[in-house]
C-alpha cells in the first residue's frame, strides 16, 4: 500500500464529536492525497473508544498513560501515523476547502523535508496552533509536542523551536479556523475548562521559559538518548548566596506567582517551611501541602533549587501560648533550617506578598552598601472579594534577615533596628483570596484571630463584604488604624501583577 501523504493525529474526550470531525476533514479535501487518520482515545473513556471505533477506514489507538491530557493522546496518535505529513487534529478546527491541495503545493518537495507549516488559525495568529509538520521533523524529534506538557504552551514550543531553527513553512493564506470559546466562536464546555486551568497554565509556562532557555533540548521521547545535547552552564547568579524562605501551607491565591517573580529577578534558592497545622490548630489538608510540592515541582524544573519540609506544629505549641507565639517559634527554627544550608542572605515572603519587577536588585544593592540585619518594606495591602488596594497604608513587612538576626514576634527581628526601604511597596493579597469564603476562611485561621487587640468578628461581619473604593478606616485593628482609605487600582500598578491574578482583583472599568 502507498504511503498517505497526510496523517490525521486525532485525540479527542468528545465522543459525540468524532465522526464528524472526520467527516469535515475528508469532506473539505480534494480527494487527491491518500489521508490516513489514527484516533488516540483515553483508556478510561469506553463511550469515546466505541464512538472512534465506529469511523470507517480509522486506526484507533488506545492512550493508558496516567494523568490522561491531550498532548499524550496527540503524541500517541502521531506514533501510529505514517503519512508524509502530519497535522494534529482537534475537536475545533474548521478546515477550508482543498485544504490538502494548498498544502501540498506550498513548495515542491517539502513533504519530504523537514518542516513545520502556519497556517491561519483567525485567532491567536502568532502561534501555529494547529501543528501541521512533516514526517522528517517528527522522526528527528520523536514526538510531534513535547511531552512534558499537559496542554497549554505545546504549540507555543512547536511553533518557536521551528522558528529558531528556519524551519517553518508560512502558509497563513491557508485558513483553517479555531473555534475558541475565547473568541466566542462556541461554548466552553468542561473539557475546556481542564484544558486551559490556571494549573496547566502556568506549569506549561513555567516549563516553556525553562526549555527555551536551553534551545529546546530533545530530552525526552525515544530520541532523547541520541540527541540530547548537555544544558549550557547557568552564568554564575549575583544572588547565588540569597535565598527565599516562604512559610505556606497551601496555593491559596498566586503562591505560584511569587515565586516566578523571583525567578526572574535572578534568585535560584527557594525554601518551602510547611506547617502541618494552621496556628487555630486545624490541620493542613494533604492535597494543599500537595500544592506546594507541585510549586516546588514546577520551580525545579524551570532550573531552581527548591528545599521543603513539613514543620509539626505541636512540638512549638505550649500551654497558654498565643498563636503568634508559635508562629514565632516555627519562623525561627525555619531560618535555623535555611541558615543550615550556608545561605545567610535570606528573603523572607508569604505566598501572598508579591515583589514589585526589579525590588530584590534594590535589596542587593542596600545589602552591598550598608550590610543591614533586617530590611523592612512598606505595603499596598489588598482587600475584599474582589480585592481593592489600600491608600497610604501603614504596614510594613520585614522582607530581609542577615547574619544569625532572629524574630521576636512573628516577623519582627530581636534587638536590631531594621533598614527602613521605601522606594517600593510590596503588594499584599492580605485580606484576599480565590473565593470570598476562602478570604473569611484566612482570617479564621491567622495567627491574630486569637489576639485581643482586633476585632475580626466585627470586621469579617461588616467591613470585608463592604470593601469599595472611598471606604475608609479599613483595619480591624483596635489601636489605631492603618488602613485609612480604600482606593482604585492604578494601570502601572496592574501591569506589574501577573494577569493570572486580576480574575480576583476589582479591576477598573475600562481595564
Amino acid at each position: 500500500m502507498a504511503q498517505p501523504t497526510f496523517s490525521l493525529a486525532y485525540t479527542s474526550v468528545r465522543a459525540a464529536y468524532i465522526q464528524n470531525v472526520i467527516d469535515l476533514w475528508r469532506r473539505t479535501s480534494t480527494g487527491k492525497y491518500p489521508i490516513e487518520v489514527v484516533i488516540a482515545v483515553d483508556e478510561d473513556r469506553p463511550v469515546t473508544h466505541h464512538a472512534a471505533s465506529t469511523v470507517k477506514d480509522a486506526k484507533v489507538v488506545i492512550q493508558k498513560e496516567t494523568p490522561f491530557n491531550c498532548v499524550k493522546g496527540w503524541n500517541l496518535a502521531a506514533a501510529h501515523t505514517t503519512g508524509k505529513i502530519i497535522i494534529a487534529v482537534a475537536d475545533d478546527f474548521r478546515p477550508c476547502n482543498d485544504w490538502d491541495e494548498k498544502l501540498y503545493t506550498l513548495k515542491s518537495g517539502w513533504e519530504d523535508e523537514d518542516w513545520l507549516a502556519h497556517t491561519e488559525d483567525g485567532y491567536v495568529h502568532d502561534i501555529a496552533v494547529l501543528g501541521i509538520i512533516t514526517r522528517k521533523r517528527y522522526e528527528r524529534f520523536g514526538y510531534l509536542f513535547y511531552p512534558g506538557y499537559e496542554s497549554m504552551f505545546c504549540d507555543t514550543e512547536l511553533t518557536d523551536c521551528a522558528y529558531s531553527e528556519g524551519r517553518v513553512l508560512n502558509a497563513k493564506h491557508i485558513l483553517i479556523e479555531h473555534l475558541h470559546p475565547d473568541a466566542n466562536k462556541r461554548s466552553r464546555d468542561d473539557h475546556d475548562q481542564t484544558h486551559a486551568s490556571k494549573e496547566r497554565w502556568q506549569r506549561g509556562e513555567m516549563l516553556y521559559a525553562y526549555r527555551k532557555h536551553r534551545h529546546y533540548p530533545i530530552d525526552a521521547g525515544p530520541r532523547a538518548q541520541t540527541e540530547v545535547k548537555p544544558a549550557e552552564p547557568e552564568p554564575a547568579s549575583p544572588y547565588a548566596k540569597y535565598a527565599v524562605y516562604m512559610q505556606v501551607n497551601r496555593d491559596d491565591l498566586c503562591l505560584n506567582e511569587v515565586c516566578k517573580r523571583f525567578f526572574d529577578e535572578g534568585l535560584r534558592n527557594f525554601f518551602f517551611a510547611i506547617p502541618d497545622e494552621y496556628w487555630s490548630g486545624k490541620p493542613t489538608e494533604p492535597e494543599h501541602i500537595h500544592e506546594v510540592h507541585h510549586s516546588a515541582k514546577c520551580l525545579n524544573a524551570l532550573g531552581a533549587n527548591v528545599r521543603t519540609k513539613l514543620f509539626t506544629v505541636s512540638d512549638y505549641r505550649f500551654p497558654g501560648d498565643s498563636r503568634i507565639v508559635v508562629e514565632t517559634r516555627v519562623r525561627n527554627d525555619s531560618l535555623a533550617w535555611v541558615r543550615q544550608h550556608g545561605f545567610q542572605h535570606i528573603c523572607v515572603a508569604d505566598s501572598d506578598e508579591l515583589w514589585p519587577t526589579g525590588s530584590l536588585a534594590k535589596i542587593k544593592e542596600i545589602v552591598d552598601k550598608s550590610t543591614p540585619a533586617a530590611i523592612s518594606l512598606p505595603m499596598t495591602p489588598v482587600v475584599g472579594f474582589p480585592g481593592y488596594p489600600i491608600k497610604d497604608a501603614q504596614d510594613r513587612v520585614l522582607s530581609y534577615i542577615g547574619g544569625s538576626c532572629v524574630l521576636k514576634d512573628c516577623r519582627t527581628p530581636v534587638g536590631v533596628v531594621p533598614y527602613y526601604e521605601n522606594s517600593f511597596r510590596v503588594v499584599h493579597f492580605t485580606s484576599t483570596r480565590k473565593t470570598a469564603e476562602a478570604t473569611v476562611e484566612k482570617h479564621r485561621q491567622s495567627g491574630h484571630f486569637d489576639d485581643p487587640m482586633y476585632d475580626f468578628e466585627n470586621w469579617l461581619k461588616n467591613t470585608l463584604p463592604n470593601v469599595k473604593p472611598g471606604m475608609r478606616n479599613v483595619h480591624m485593628f483596635k489601636g489605631y488604624q492603618i488602613w485609612p482609605e480604600v482606593r482604585e487600582w492604578s494601570d502601572e500598578e496592574l501591569k506589574d501583577i501577573p494577569a493570572t491574578i486580576h480574575q480576583y482583583l476589582a479591576l477598573p472599568k475600562n481595564g
